[in-house]
Protein backbone atom coordinates (compact mmCIF):
# COMPACT_ATOMS: atom_id res chain seq x y z
CA UNK A 1 0.00 0.00 0.00
CA UNK A 2 3.08 2.31 0.68
CA UNK A 3 4.66 1.56 -2.50
CA UNK A 4 1.11 1.75 -4.26
CA UNK A 5 0.89 5.39 -2.27
CA UNK A 6 4.05 6.26 -2.73
CA UNK A 7 4.07 5.77 -7.00
CA UNK A 8 0.32 7.69 -6.35
CA UNK A 9 1.40 10.70 -5.26
CA UNK A 10 4.74 11.12 -7.71
CA UNK A 11 2.25 10.54 -10.14
CA UNK A 12 0.10 13.44 -9.43
CA UNK A 13 3.46 15.59 -8.43
CA UNK A 14 4.46 14.44 -12.52
CA UNK A 15 1.16 15.04 -13.56
CA UNK A 16 0.93 19.14 -11.56
CA UNK A 17 4.74 19.77 -13.19
CA UNK A 18 3.38 18.81 -16.92
CA UNK A 19 0.18 21.23 -16.68
CA UNK A 20 2.17 23.91 -15.01
CA UNK A 21 4.98 23.57 -17.78
CA UNK A 22 1.79 23.24 -20.13
CA UNK A 23 0.49 26.66 -18.75
CA UNK A 24 3.84 28.60 -19.16
CA UNK A 25 5.04 27.55 -22.60
CA UNK A 26 1.35 28.33 -24.07
CA UNK A 27 1.34 31.37 -25.80
CA UNK A 28 -1.58 33.93 -25.09
CA UNK A 29 -4.63 34.51 -27.31
CA UNK A 30 -3.67 37.16 -30.30
CA UNK A 31 -5.84 40.05 -29.96
CA UNK A 32 -3.79 42.46 -31.50
CA UNK A 33 -4.50 42.34 -35.10
CA UNK A 34 -4.41 46.00 -35.44
CA UNK A 35 -0.37 45.89 -34.95
CA UNK A 36 0.05 42.79 -37.42
CA UNK A 37 -2.15 40.55 -38.79
CA UNK A 38 -1.03 36.87 -38.72
CA UNK A 39 1.05 36.06 -41.52
CA UNK A 40 -1.01 34.10 -44.22
CA UNK A 41 0.06 31.00 -45.55
CA UNK A 42 -0.46 31.57 -49.66
CA UNK A 43 1.68 35.25 -48.20
CA UNK A 44 4.33 33.12 -46.70
CA UNK A 45 5.36 30.41 -49.37
CA UNK A 46 5.31 33.21 -52.14
CA UNK A 47 7.86 34.96 -49.91
CA UNK A 48 10.12 31.62 -49.41
CA UNK A 49 9.60 30.91 -52.77
CA UNK A 50 11.20 34.13 -54.31
CA UNK A 51 13.72 34.13 -51.83
CA UNK A 52 15.26 31.36 -53.42
CA UNK A 53 15.93 33.29 -56.23
CA UNK A 54 18.75 34.58 -57.08
CA UNK A 55 19.87 38.29 -58.09
CA UNK A 56 19.38 41.90 -57.90
CA UNK A 57 16.57 43.93 -59.71
CA UNK A 58 18.27 46.41 -59.58
CA UNK A 59 20.93 45.22 -62.59
CA UNK A 60 20.47 44.43 -66.00
CA UNK A 61 21.67 40.74 -66.26
CA UNK A 62 19.07 37.69 -66.92
CA UNK A 63 17.94 37.10 -62.96
CA UNK A 64 17.58 40.88 -62.57
CA UNK A 65 15.00 40.94 -65.04
CA UNK A 66 13.73 38.10 -63.72
CA UNK A 67 13.12 39.38 -60.52
CA UNK A 68 11.98 42.87 -62.27
CA UNK A 69 9.27 41.45 -63.68
CA UNK A 70 7.89 39.74 -59.93
CA UNK A 71 7.77 43.22 -59.08
CA UNK A 72 5.83 44.37 -61.99
CA UNK A 73 3.67 41.73 -61.94
CA UNK A 74 3.64 42.69 -58.26
CA UNK A 75 2.42 46.23 -58.60
CA UNK A 76 -0.13 45.38 -61.51
CA UNK A 77 -1.89 42.78 -58.75
CA UNK A 78 -2.17 45.30 -56.25
CA UNK A 79 -3.00 48.19 -58.60
CA UNK A 80 -5.70 46.06 -60.40
CA UNK A 81 -7.46 45.75 -56.46
CA UNK A 82 -7.60 49.40 -56.36
CA UNK A 83 -8.24 50.33 -59.48
CA UNK A 84 -5.04 52.42 -60.47
CA UNK A 85 -2.46 52.30 -62.24
CA UNK A 86 0.68 49.87 -62.18
CA UNK A 87 3.27 53.14 -62.01
CA UNK A 88 1.06 54.77 -59.53
CA UNK A 89 2.63 52.54 -57.00
CA UNK A 90 5.73 52.97 -54.80
CA UNK A 91 6.87 49.97 -52.86
CA UNK A 92 8.22 51.33 -49.39
CA UNK A 93 9.25 49.19 -46.35
CA UNK A 94 6.76 50.50 -43.60
CA UNK A 95 3.24 53.01 -43.75
CA UNK A 96 5.89 55.11 -41.68
CA UNK A 97 8.11 55.83 -44.51
CA UNK A 98 5.23 56.08 -47.10
CA UNK A 99 3.31 58.85 -44.42
CA UNK A 100 7.41 60.53 -44.76
CA UNK A 101 7.62 60.11 -48.88
CA UNK A 102 4.33 62.16 -49.41
CA UNK A 103 3.89 64.65 -46.77
CA UNK A 104 7.54 65.70 -47.29
CA UNK A 105 7.82 65.25 -50.61
CA UNK A 106 4.69 67.51 -51.18
CA UNK A 107 6.34 70.01 -48.69
CA UNK A 108 10.33 70.05 -50.39
CA UNK A 109 8.17 70.30 -54.12
CA UNK A 110 6.06 73.60 -52.91
CA UNK A 111 8.12 75.24 -50.27
CA UNK A 112 5.79 77.67 -47.99
CA UNK A 113 2.76 75.38 -48.76
CA UNK A 114 -0.26 75.24 -46.39
CA UNK A 115 -0.28 72.11 -44.65
CA UNK A 116 -3.23 70.47 -42.55
CA UNK A 117 -3.45 67.39 -40.84
CA UNK A 118 -6.05 66.28 -37.85
CA UNK A 119 -4.79 65.79 -34.82
CA UNK A 120 -5.94 62.11 -34.74
CA UNK A 121 -3.26 61.14 -37.53
CA UNK A 122 -0.33 58.10 -36.66
CA UNK A 123 2.43 59.53 -35.02
CA UNK A 124 4.55 59.27 -38.04
CA UNK A 125 2.35 62.11 -39.79
CA UNK A 126 2.43 64.41 -36.44
CA UNK A 127 6.31 64.31 -36.22
CA UNK A 128 6.78 64.94 -39.51
CA UNK A 129 4.29 68.07 -39.19
CA UNK A 130 6.49 68.76 -35.87
CA UNK A 131 9.01 68.74 -37.89
CA UNK A 132 7.86 71.00 -40.94
CA UNK A 133 6.83 73.47 -38.18
CA UNK A 134 3.68 74.31 -39.37
CA UNK A 135 -2.78 67.47 -46.29
CA UNK A 136 -2.80 64.12 -44.23
CA UNK A 137 -6.35 62.61 -42.79
CA UNK A 138 -6.27 58.61 -41.79
CA UNK A 139 -9.29 57.00 -43.31
CA UNK A 140 -9.45 54.50 -39.98
CA UNK A 141 -8.16 55.64 -37.06
CA UNK A 142 -5.69 52.43 -35.39
CA UNK A 143 -6.21 53.30 -31.67
CA UNK A 144 -10.09 53.97 -31.40
CA UNK A 145 -11.43 52.53 -34.67
CA UNK A 146 -13.13 55.79 -35.52
CA UNK A 147 -14.03 56.04 -39.78
CA UNK A 148 -13.23 59.34 -41.22
CA UNK A 149 -15.59 60.61 -43.91
CA UNK A 150 -12.72 60.59 -46.66
CA UNK A 151 -15.05 60.63 -49.58
CA UNK A 152 -17.24 63.71 -48.07
CA UNK A 153 -13.74 65.41 -47.68
CA UNK A 154 -12.49 64.89 -50.99
CA UNK A 155 -15.72 65.88 -51.82
CA UNK A 156 -14.97 69.54 -50.26
CA UNK A 157 -11.61 69.78 -51.90
CA UNK A 158 -13.22 69.13 -55.30
CA UNK A 159 -15.97 71.90 -54.55
CA UNK A 160 -13.69 74.72 -54.15
CA UNK A 161 -12.25 74.22 -57.15
CA UNK A 162 -9.00 74.80 -55.97
CA UNK A 163 -6.79 72.43 -58.42
CA UNK A 164 -3.28 72.95 -56.51
CA UNK A 165 -4.94 70.93 -53.14
CA UNK A 166 -3.61 67.31 -52.72
CA UNK A 167 -5.46 65.11 -50.63
CA UNK A 168 -3.17 62.04 -48.65
CA UNK A 169 -4.69 59.94 -46.07
CA UNK A 170 -3.08 56.68 -44.24
CA UNK A 171 -5.59 53.93 -45.03
CA UNK A 172 -3.36 51.20 -43.68
CA UNK A 173 -5.97 49.79 -41.10
CA UNK A 174 -9.03 50.19 -43.50
CA UNK A 175 -7.02 49.03 -46.49
CA UNK A 176 -8.32 45.13 -47.41
CA UNK A 177 -10.96 45.20 -44.54
CA UNK A 178 -13.59 47.96 -45.66
CA UNK A 179 -14.26 49.08 -48.99
CA UNK A 180 -12.01 52.25 -50.07
CA UNK A 181 -12.35 54.25 -52.83
CA UNK A 182 -8.96 55.16 -53.96
CA UNK A 183 -10.21 57.27 -57.20
CA UNK A 184 -10.66 60.60 -54.09
CA UNK A 185 -6.90 60.45 -53.12
CA UNK A 186 -4.18 62.25 -54.30
CA UNK A 187 -2.00 59.72 -52.30
CA UNK A 188 -3.06 56.99 -49.94
CA UNK A 189 -0.52 55.23 -47.22
CA UNK A 190 -1.24 51.64 -46.95
CA UNK A 191 1.08 48.46 -46.02
CA UNK A 192 1.03 44.60 -46.56
CA UNK A 193 1.50 43.34 -42.82
CA UNK A 194 -2.29 44.39 -41.71
CA UNK A 195 -3.39 41.72 -44.37
CA UNK A 196 -1.06 38.73 -43.73
CA UNK A 197 2.38 39.73 -45.26
CA UNK A 198 5.46 39.32 -44.02
CA UNK A 199 6.12 42.44 -41.92
CA UNK A 200 8.49 45.07 -43.70
CA UNK A 201 6.57 45.84 -47.04
CA UNK A 202 4.20 48.81 -47.69
CA UNK A 203 3.28 50.88 -50.86
CA UNK A 204 2.13 54.46 -51.52
CA UNK A 205 -0.22 55.35 -54.16
CA UNK A 206 0.90 58.64 -56.10
CA UNK A 207 -1.88 59.75 -58.35
CA UNK A 208 0.77 61.75 -60.20
CA UNK A 209 4.51 61.41 -59.25
CA UNK A 210 5.27 65.32 -60.62
CA UNK A 211 3.15 66.52 -57.83
CA UNK A 212 5.95 65.10 -54.93
CA UNK A 213 9.57 65.39 -54.80
CA UNK A 214 12.25 62.87 -53.81
CA UNK A 215 13.34 63.17 -50.72
CA UNK A 216 16.31 60.19 -50.59
CA UNK A 217 18.75 60.13 -52.39
CA UNK A 218 20.61 56.99 -54.50
CA UNK A 219 20.49 54.31 -57.83
CA UNK A 220 17.29 52.99 -59.03
CA UNK A 221 13.93 54.37 -57.75
CA UNK A 222 14.07 57.89 -57.67
CA UNK A 223 11.62 57.74 -54.61
CA UNK A 224 12.68 54.95 -52.79
CA UNK A 225 16.06 54.09 -53.95
CA UNK A 226 18.52 50.86 -53.39
CA UNK A 227 17.65 47.24 -53.75
CA UNK A 228 14.53 45.87 -54.20
CA UNK A 229 12.91 43.48 -51.68
CA UNK A 230 11.78 41.21 -54.34
CA UNK A 231 10.37 38.26 -52.39
CA UNK A 232 8.46 41.06 -49.76
CA UNK A 233 6.25 42.75 -53.03
CA UNK A 234 5.77 39.36 -54.11
CA UNK A 235 4.53 38.53 -50.37
CA UNK A 236 2.45 41.71 -50.19
CA UNK A 237 0.62 40.99 -53.89
CA UNK A 238 -0.06 37.80 -52.55
CA UNK A 239 -1.68 38.59 -49.65
CA UNK A 240 -3.76 41.06 -51.71
CA UNK A 241 -4.85 38.47 -54.09
CA UNK A 242 -6.03 36.11 -50.98
CA UNK A 243 -7.24 38.53 -48.09
CA UNK A 244 -11.12 38.56 -47.64
CA UNK A 245 -12.57 39.72 -43.90
CA UNK A 246 -15.89 38.57 -43.62
CA UNK A 247 -17.34 42.10 -41.91
CA UNK A 248 -20.81 40.18 -40.54
CA UNK A 249 -18.73 38.17 -38.46
CA UNK A 250 -16.31 41.46 -36.77
CA UNK A 251 -19.57 43.13 -36.27
CA UNK A 252 -20.83 40.06 -33.75
CA UNK A 253 -17.29 40.09 -32.32
CA UNK A 254 -17.53 43.87 -31.63
CA UNK A 255 -21.10 43.39 -30.24
CA UNK A 256 -20.03 40.78 -27.98
CA UNK A 257 -17.45 42.47 -26.60
CA UNK A 258 -18.99 45.65 -25.98
CA UNK A 259 -22.08 43.48 -24.48
CA UNK A 260 -19.11 41.81 -22.02
CA UNK A 261 -16.96 44.63 -21.12
CA UNK A 262 -20.06 46.63 -20.17
CA UNK A 263 -20.62 44.74 -17.26
CA UNK A 264 -17.40 46.05 -15.99
CA UNK A 265 -17.89 48.88 -13.56
CA UNK A 266 -16.51 52.63 -14.74
CA UNK A 267 -15.55 51.92 -17.91
CA UNK A 268 -15.96 54.31 -20.82
CA UNK A 269 -16.18 52.58 -24.61
CA UNK A 270 -14.08 55.04 -27.40
CA UNK A 271 -14.69 53.28 -30.25
CA UNK A 272 -17.91 54.97 -32.21
CA UNK A 273 -18.89 51.56 -35.05
CA UNK A 274 -18.15 48.23 -34.93
CA UNK A 275 -14.74 47.64 -36.59
CA UNK A 276 -11.83 44.56 -35.67
CA UNK A 277 -10.51 47.83 -33.53
CA UNK A 278 -12.42 47.96 -30.07
CA UNK A 279 -10.92 50.72 -27.38
CA UNK A 280 -12.04 50.95 -23.97
CA UNK A 281 -10.92 52.80 -21.08
CA UNK A 282 -11.14 51.76 -17.32
CA UNK A 283 -11.15 53.56 -13.98
CA UNK A 284 -9.45 52.95 -11.24
CA UNK A 285 -6.08 51.02 -12.38
CA UNK A 286 -3.15 50.94 -13.90
CA UNK A 287 -2.15 49.53 -17.29
CA UNK A 288 0.69 48.01 -16.71
CA UNK A 289 -1.58 46.16 -13.48
CA UNK A 290 -3.68 44.78 -16.15
CA UNK A 291 -1.03 43.82 -18.89
CA UNK A 292 0.98 41.87 -16.51
CA UNK A 293 -2.34 40.30 -14.32
CA UNK A 294 -4.31 39.34 -17.42
CA UNK A 295 -1.15 37.26 -19.46
CA UNK A 296 -3.53 34.98 -21.24
CA UNK A 297 -4.22 37.13 -23.40
CA UNK A 298 -2.10 39.59 -26.09
CA UNK A 299 -3.52 43.53 -26.49
CA UNK A 300 -1.99 46.78 -26.11
CA UNK A 301 -2.66 50.31 -24.74
CA UNK A 302 -3.04 52.02 -28.34
CA UNK A 303 -0.98 51.99 -31.72
CA UNK A 304 1.97 50.26 -31.69
CA UNK A 305 4.34 53.13 -32.41
CA UNK A 306 3.54 54.99 -30.00
CA UNK A 307 6.31 54.90 -28.03
CA UNK A 308 6.50 55.45 -24.23
CA UNK A 309 4.39 59.37 -24.87
CA UNK A 310 0.65 59.64 -24.05
CA UNK A 311 -1.47 58.84 -27.02
CA UNK A 312 -2.53 61.75 -28.72
CA UNK A 313 -5.82 60.36 -30.27
CA UNK A 314 -6.65 60.30 -26.35
CA UNK A 315 -5.95 63.96 -26.11
CA UNK A 316 -8.01 64.79 -29.01
CA UNK A 317 -11.05 62.83 -27.79
CA UNK A 318 -11.13 63.47 -24.33
CA UNK A 319 -9.10 67.28 -24.26
CA UNK A 320 -10.61 68.10 -20.44
CA UNK A 321 -8.65 64.79 -19.38
CA UNK A 322 -12.33 63.33 -18.21
CA UNK A 323 -11.83 59.59 -19.25
CA UNK A 324 -9.48 57.34 -17.08
CA UNK A 325 -5.87 57.72 -18.08
CA UNK A 326 -5.86 53.22 -18.56
CA UNK A 327 -6.96 52.71 -22.24
CA UNK A 328 -7.21 49.05 -23.40
CA UNK A 329 -7.27 48.34 -27.47
CA UNK A 330 -8.73 44.84 -27.98
CA UNK A 331 -8.22 44.26 -31.78
CA UNK A 332 -9.45 40.87 -33.87
CA UNK A 333 -10.10 39.36 -37.23
CA UNK A 334 -12.58 37.22 -38.60
CA UNK A 335 -10.93 33.93 -37.18
CA UNK A 336 -11.07 35.28 -33.70
CA UNK A 337 -13.59 33.05 -31.61
CA UNK A 338 -16.72 34.81 -29.84
CA UNK A 339 -15.40 32.25 -26.96
CA UNK A 340 -11.83 34.20 -26.71
CA UNK A 341 -13.28 37.43 -26.66
CA UNK A 342 -15.90 36.26 -23.74
CA UNK A 343 -13.52 34.39 -22.04
CA UNK A 344 -11.11 38.00 -22.30
CA UNK A 345 -13.84 40.21 -20.92
CA UNK A 346 -14.41 38.06 -18.09
CA UNK A 347 -10.73 37.20 -17.45
CA UNK A 348 -10.17 41.59 -18.04
CA UNK A 349 -13.13 41.89 -15.45
CA UNK A 350 -11.94 39.81 -12.79
CA UNK A 351 -8.51 41.75 -12.57
CA UNK A 352 -9.94 44.66 -12.97
CA UNK A 353 -11.88 44.42 -9.47
CA UNK A 354 -8.77 42.20 -7.59
CA UNK A 355 -6.52 45.10 -8.74
CA UNK A 356 -9.55 48.09 -7.27
CA UNK A 357 -10.00 46.26 -4.32
CA UNK A 358 -6.05 46.02 -3.65
CA UNK A 359 -5.65 49.69 -3.79
CA UNK A 360 -8.92 50.27 -1.62
CA UNK A 361 -6.88 48.56 0.58
CA UNK A 362 -3.46 49.94 0.27
CA UNK A 363 -5.59 53.92 0.67
CA UNK A 364 -6.59 52.23 3.41
CA UNK A 365 -3.03 51.55 4.75
CA UNK A 366 -1.50 54.59 3.73
CA UNK A 367 -4.59 56.38 5.49
CA UNK A 368 -4.21 54.42 8.73
CA UNK A 369 -0.25 54.92 8.61
CA UNK A 370 -1.18 58.75 7.89
CA UNK A 371 -3.20 58.89 10.78
CA UNK A 372 -0.68 56.54 13.27
CA UNK A 373 2.05 59.52 12.45
CA UNK A 374 -0.71 62.21 13.00
CA UNK A 375 -1.54 60.97 16.60
CA UNK A 376 2.78 60.35 17.48
CA UNK A 377 3.03 63.70 16.54
CA UNK A 378 0.81 64.67 18.81
CA UNK A 379 1.65 62.69 21.74
CA UNK A 380 4.99 64.09 21.24
CA UNK A 381 3.97 67.40 21.58
CA UNK A 382 1.70 66.68 24.51
CA UNK A 383 4.77 65.29 26.36
CA UNK A 384 6.74 68.86 25.44
CA UNK A 385 4.21 70.71 26.61
CA UNK A 386 3.99 68.31 29.74
CA UNK A 387 7.62 68.69 30.40
CA UNK A 388 7.45 72.72 29.84
CA UNK A 389 4.69 72.69 32.38
CA UNK A 390 6.40 70.98 35.31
Amino acid sequence: MKYLLACGLILSSLVAARQDKVALTTDPIYLDYAASARINNDSLKEFVRVSRLDGNSSGFNFHAKKLKEIENKSAKVIAEKIGCNADQILFTNSATMSNNIAVLGVAYKYPGCHLITSKIEHKSVLNIFKYLENSSIQSFNSEIGTRQDVAEIAKIIKNSGNKNILFHSDISQAFGKYPTDFSVFDMATFSGYKIGSPKGIAALYVKDRKKITPIFFGSGDEFFPGSKPTALIAAFAKAVEVYKLDEKIIKENFETLKTEVEKIKDVFINSEKPSHVFSVSIKGVLLKDLIDRVQKFSFSSGCSCLGQGESNVKEAIDPNGKLPSTTLRISFSDNVSKKNLIDFAKNLKIEVEKLRKEKSVSDSCEKSEEKQKDLLKSLSNLDLKNLQNS
